[in-house]
């Protein structure tokens, strides 16, 4: 059975204050998995949030435009002998030789936009405080292709594109963060 496991995370539980923005040290939680479908070439792996208030950025609600998810972390071309990912592994160039990282977007907000939106690699919880404690969801994909042939500044539209008639079976591990108000 396909399955995504990591040393610090538990299915449901609390993602642990060294992996946010909010209150650690904002670095990628170690990730292992196992049992890869025969016929996988390479990996690609998803870290996106769908909790996120966008009404009170000012912004339409969720549901209305595409890719509403605030996305955390994506890298594809994992090659297929990789098996884990260690801690650290969402910081630019850190990934196993052959891998990258995706620009982080959750919309296309324009000019303007703050750094977070578009930055190289992982990016950690961080939800509005007061706010109800938010789903952060990995998705690892194993690939029947090698390479999804996306360029440098390709985005998560570019990503999910990509993916289509390449994914020969998905595993999911999701965690919860949230911030206490004052």
């Amino acid at each position: 059975m396909f399955s995504l496991t990591s040393p610090v995370l538990v299915e449901q539980g609390t993602m642990p204050d060294k992996y946010t923005l909010a209150k650690g040290e904002n670095v990628s939680p170690p990730l292992q998995w196992s049992g890869a479908p025969e016929g996988t070439r390479s990996f690609a792996l998803s870290n996106v949030d769908p909790d996120v208030p966008w009404g009170s950025f000012g912004l339409p609600p969720a549901g209305t435009l595409f890719a509403d998810l605030f996305v955390h972390w994506v890298a594809h071309d994992i090659p297929a002998s990789v098996a884990s990912l260690p801690e650290g592994a969402g910081a630019p160039g850190a990934l196993p030789q052959g891998a990258q990282n995706l620009n982080n977007t959750a919309r296309d907000f324009g000019e303007g936009t703050p750094f977070w939106q578009h930055r190289e690699g992982w990016i950690g919880c961080a939800p509005p405080a007061g706010d109800k404690a938010h789903r952060y969801v990995f998705t690892l994909y194993a690939l029947n292709e090698a390479s999804l042939g996306l360029s440098p500044d390709a985005h998560y539209s570019d990503f999910i594109e990509a993916l289509k008639g390449k994914v020969i079976a998905t595993t999911s591990l999701t965690v919860y963060f949230g911030v206490k108000g004052e």
